[in-house]
């Protein structure tokens, strides 16, 4: 009587440590993907706080004076009219 008594403590032992090491996997799993749903989040709010900072800010606008360049342009059209 008594072994098969420690036959099942054992069985039941082995299996005990067997559920506990697969709860301590998925405990590890769901920590690892709440984690990485977080950290989704964060920069995903902050890309698009970024976002609207960018497109609030005034765009220094730059003006070009192209009139050598069109000076020159007409120029050379010129020079090919009198040849």
């Amino acid at each position: 009587m008594s072994l098969t008594k420690a036959d099942s403590y054992k069985n039941n032992r082995e299996k005990r440590k067997k559920e506990e090491k697969k709860k301590k996997l998925l405990f590890r799993l769901k920590t690892a993907l709440a984690a990485v749903i977080i950290v989704l989040i964060v920069v995903w709010i902050g890309f698009s706080g970024y976002q609207k900072i960018e497109k609030s800010r005034p765009r220094a606008s730059v003006t070009a004076d192209y009139s050598a360049f069109e000076e020159y342009l007409n120029g050379l059209s010129g020079t090919e009219e009198t040849e």
